[in-house]
């Protein structure tokens, strides 16, 4: 019997590797890797743009904690995939990016070979934790597996593995060379005494803080429970929604860039940070007060020094910590009580701020309306994920996520349309949970075609669609800038009904917020997306 070429060798490590679905699109520098999928029981799914394939292997990811990968052909392929590479790497998303490239005695020669870039490597690199290159057949496995690996060990993120269309056809390609494996994160330290020190300033604090980032989704109950016996407050990151339960009385939730919530961590003396960077994006462009005593858990160890130093920085899991402080912490019944009359009245004030912290205007009554629509008709399991819209920026404080995973949105990077086809991921992922799109008309149509993928694949997707006519976040910071003048703003949106009815999708445009609600239900048991168009108008939605 041969040996398989480098093809079957892919689709081989990946059968092994646990990948039951992977998103893509064929072209002839990658097509001997589909050849060998044919006699595979991977699912593959075909994605109407490359950028649509990163995307939705984001969702997959992202809605799961488990690596997603993508399948690209070299040059326009691997280019129009950056993107969703960038935003996986931002978000700390673990993604697996396949790329063919052209035949090894043609790499680096600018000769004009088809779709050939001059340093390809290069490119992946700098949106990616590594780019690897597999030069011979036998290579493949083993740099696969690497990368594999890097995509999740540590701090998580995308990894980029390309492979010449001759390695791909090659049954053999002589010795086996590949040296170029990843360097390990570094064993988890703990340094000394820095467990009893941090349980010891949790007990003698006066207003502790625990703030929940993204890389904690694995730490909901220890945290919860954490929370609870000392009484500390949770502010969660946006990447952190959810990961303690929004309705528990001491979780302030994502509002960390309100006025009077800045003035609560003002008074506070001690921050235990879990899986968050602390980033300007986490934290609005607001640092931390600088009289605070910090300490951070995160896999990876340069955010301890990153954007500030921490007093105590602590590389390990966040769910590891959390659940040996719980053994060390003494409980704090009257500081719990305390601290949830505290977050019931920041809750509060922060309402009276919403408007003047959004910018929303007129708008706003409408936004909020649409919110809260959505958060009743998603069942507490279901899955929201937001475009970067205004009623979204409204949804980062006002919807209320109840588990970690529920409210995905690309608030790092910030990359219009990632929404729809991130959706498309996650219901492929988690097909028993609901999963709904929030988009606005601009960024909707930034991925559109990959409404087709919803149809073929029989999604249930409702896309709710916050339809003003254009860009309406810079519209309102032009308006800002210089008042009553626009520029490339006021941009004319497709006809949403005309247009589902031409991808086969349902449509619905509801008049109140309970007709939203009664539309995303029905939506979900429709067996293809369902196109929901919303509206402004005198402070309702229409």
């Amino acid at each position: 019997m041969s040996s398989p070429n480098g093809a079957r060798r892919v689709v081989n490590t990946l059968e092994s590797l646990g990948v039951f679905v992977i998103f893509g699109i064929p072209g002839i520098h990658n097509l001997d890797i589909y050849t060998a999928l044919t006699e595979s029981e991977i699912r593959h799914v075909t994605a109407r743009h490359e950028q649509g394939a990163g995307f939705m292997a984001d969702g997959y990811a992202r809605s799961t904690g488990k690596t997603g990968v993508a399948l690209v052909i070299s040059g326009p392929g691997l280019t129009n995939i950056l993107t969703p590479m960038a935003q996986a790497l931002h978000d700390s998303i673990p993604m697996l990016v396949i790329s063919s490239q052209i035949p090894t005695p043609f790499i680096g020669r600018r000769c004009g070979f088809l779709h050939e870039l001059p340093d390809s490597a290069s490119l992946a690199q700098g949106v990616s934790k590594k780019s690897f290159c597999a030069r011979t057949p036998e290579e493949v496995p083993a740099v696969i597996r690497s990368a594999w690996d890097l995509a999740s060990d540590g701090r998580p993120g995308p990894v980029h593995v390309e492979i010449p269309m001759d390695v791909l056809g090659q049954t053999s390609g002589g010795k086996v060379s590949f040296q170029d494996s990843p360097p390990p994160y570094p064993d988890f330290l703990i340094p000394e005494g820095a467990m009893t020190r941090t349980a010891d300033l949790l007990d003698n604090s006066s207003n502790p803080v625990i703030f929940v980032g993204g890389g904690s989704c694995g730490a909901s109950e220890a945290l919860s429970k954490l929370a609870e016996i000392s009484g500390a407050m949770v502010i969660e990151t946006c990447a952190g929604k959810g990961t303690v339960d929004e309705r528990n009385p001491l979780c302030l939730g994502a509002r960390s860039h309100f006025p009077c919530v800045r003035e609560a961590l003002s008074e506070a003396d001690l921050i235990l940070a879990f899986g968050t960077e602390l980033s300007p994006t986490d934290l609005w462009e607001k640092p931390l007060p600088k009289n605070v005593t910090l300490v951070q858990v995160d896999l990876d160890p340069a955010n301890f020094s990153r954007n500030g130093m921490a007093d105590i920085g602590i590389t390990a899991d966040a769910n590891e910590i959390a659940s040996a402080l719980l053994q060390m912490v003494s409980p704090n019944p009257s500081r719990s009580a305390g601290t949830k009359e505290q977050v019931s009245r920041l809750i509060e004030k922060s309402s009276e701020e919403l408007a003047t912290v959004t910018g929303m205007g007129d708008e706003l009554d409408s936004m909020n309306a649409l919110v809260s629509a959505i958060r009743k008709a998603i069942p507490e399991e279901g899955i929201l994920f937001a475009d970067m819209t205004g009623p979204a920026y409204v949804a980062i404080s006002e919807y209320p996520a109840y588990s970690p995973r529920t409210f995905l949105h690309p608030v790092g990077f910030g990359t219009l349309g990632l929404a729809l086809p991130g959706a498309i991921g996650a219901a492929i992922a988690r097909p028993s949970r609901p999963v709904c799109v929030m988009a606005g008309d601009g960024g909707f149509q930034f991925t559109l075609p990959e409404l087709a993928v919803a149809v073929q694949e029989r999604l249930p997707i409702p896309v709710v669609i916050w339809n003003d006519h254009g860009f309406g976040e810079i519209r309102r910071n032009e308006n800002a800038r210089h008042p009553g003048m626009f520029i490339a703003v006021d941009n004319t949106p497709p006809d949403l009904a005309l247009l589902a009815s031409a991808y086969g999708a349902k449509y619905s445009r509801p008049e109140t917020p309970g007709d939203i609600s009664a539309s995303i239900r029905q939506a979900f048991s429709a067996g293809v997306p369902t196109i929901i168009e919303c509206t402004t108008g005198n402070g309702g939605v229409h």
